[in-house]
């Protein structure tokens, strides 16, 4: 590996910092985020080189990396990949029960109990990159990320979160919508 992938995969497996601290430090710039798991995470992957006991779950890429992170991947399911897959992977250990309003989400108690898991059981590094559409997908492969959102794992638990929420129901469109 040479060039712009080498740098790139460099940055991201630098060590790693709580997550709280590295969102806090979090900016507005344009780039890419790698996530990490410890033990508990039921996904196998490449190990970090630096910090033992954490493997790569996905690699992804940010129009702003604060925003990808706190509004996305800590946010909701609705709206972030790696929830989603975790979710599926969690349900049992977590007790979740995925509902439909647009898309398959979680009741607000239950995304609170998955966003508290994920702060416990994960890791997060970034590095600002303007020409982050470019380099995802080499540094997916270059990485190979255990959870990667096109992967088989991915797609599975993805896939079990939604079935999980039984069939979508018919929507009677006089009645607002509310969350559940």
């Amino acid at each position: 590996m040479i060039g712009p992938v080498a740098e790139v995969v460099a940055a991201l497996t630098e060590p790693l910092a709580p997550l709280d601290e590295a969102v806090a430090a979090l900016g507005r710039e344009p780039g890419l985020v790698a996530w990490w798991g410890d033990a508990e995470v039921p996904v196998s992957g490449p190990a970090h080189p630096v910090d033992a006991g954490w493997t790569l779950l996905e690699v992804g890429d940010a129009t702003m990396l604060r925003n990808r992170v706190t509004r996305q991947d800590l946010y909701r399911t609705g709206v972030s990949s790696l929830r989603r897959a975790l979710a599926g992977l969690l349900l049992d250990d977590l007790e979740l029960a995925p509902t439909w309003a647009a898309d398959v989400i979680l009741p607000r108690a239950h995304e609170d109990r998955l966003d508290a898991w994920m702060r416990a059981h994960l890791r997060l590094s970034v590095t600002v990159r303007e020409n982050r559409k470019v380099l995802l997908g080499p540094v997916r492969d270059a990485m190979d990320p255990g959870l990667r959102e096109d992967g088989d794992t991915a797609r599975a638990a993805c896939a079990r979160f939604t079935a999980a929420a039984g069939e979508r129901p018919v929507r009677d469109p006089s009645v607002p919508f509310r969350r559940p």
